[in-house]
């Protein structure tokens, strides 16, 4: 048992034998140690050389022969002691690599439907509202059950959703259907822009820091989501843009 601790404190099995050895007999010369702690003689003498470096025995010579002794007990405390002293001033120097390299953003894939599906799932997990490029009548046609689940969870979150979908004879009520009984209309509003022009065949959905994007081609089943500050922020205000180039054009 104290040699497993005293490997955790760093001693190879070789050093916490010749180091206990060394406590029992109050030291001794090399051949007397390797004895007393079952080990090689000549092996010993590596050990006995990493033990002095690590200030755990000290050396004296007698008659021309030299001594090993051991250091109190309490030389480990101490040892361990500093190593937690220079972990603590490194700490802020560690912090500030991790922070230089914190903007990187985080990037994760997913494949076929279930793929798909999890990036919708995880939009579900913002704080704010949800925007999104879309095809309303391509999406309810996908995958009809998930996303009358999805939308119905949506609403129960108050999560509010904007979307910027092609306009089409079908796609004006589309998703009627799929809205629960009931629902808060303040929490989705949707701009119809001209399918000719902007045909969008992806889900592109901003939320916090993430950016989803959704193939929606059954022969192209993808999902990604990128997880970056800075790139959420620059989409969200294209998708602003983009908004407000629609609302002026309702408008008219």
């Amino acid at each position: 048992m104290v040699i497993t601790e005293l490997l955790s404190l760093g001693l190879t099995d070789e050093e916490a034998k010749v180091y206990l050895a060394c406590l029992e007999i109050n030291g001794g010369p090399v051949s007397v140690i390797a004895r007393k702690a079952g080990v090689h003689r000549v092996s010993c003498y590596h050990t006995i050389e990493n033990l002095l470096e690590k200030r755990l025995l000290s050396m004296h010579t007698k008659n021309g022969v030299k001594f090993f002794s051991p250091e109190p007990p309490e030389q480990l405390e101490r040892i361990a002691a500093e190593k937690v002293s220079v972990a603590r001033r490194l700490l802020p120097e560690l912090k500030t690599l991790q922070s230089a390299l914190a903007f990187q953003p985080k990037i994760r894939t997913y494949e076929g439907r279930e793929g798909v599906e999890r990036v919708f799932r995880e939009s579900l997990s913002s704080k704010k509202e949800i925007l999104g490029y879309t095809n309303l009548k391509t999406v309810t046609e996908f995958f009809p059950a998930f996303f009358r689940e999805y939308t119905a969870e949506r609403f129960q979150k108050g999560i509010k959703c904007r979307y910027l979908s092609p306009n089409s004879v079908e796609s004006v009520h589309v998703i009627d259907p799929f809205l629960p009984k009931n629902f808060d209309p303040n929490l989705i509003e949707i701009l119809l822009v001209n399918r000719d022009q902007f045909p969008f065949s992806n889900e592109v959905l901003i939320f916090g820091n993430t950016v989803g994007i959704v193939s929606l081609n059954k022969d192209e089943l993808l999902g990604l989501l990128v997880e970056s500050a800075t790139f959420s922020q620059t989409m969200k205000a294209v998708f602003d843009l983009a908004w407000l180039g629609a609302t002026a054009f309702v408008a008219k």
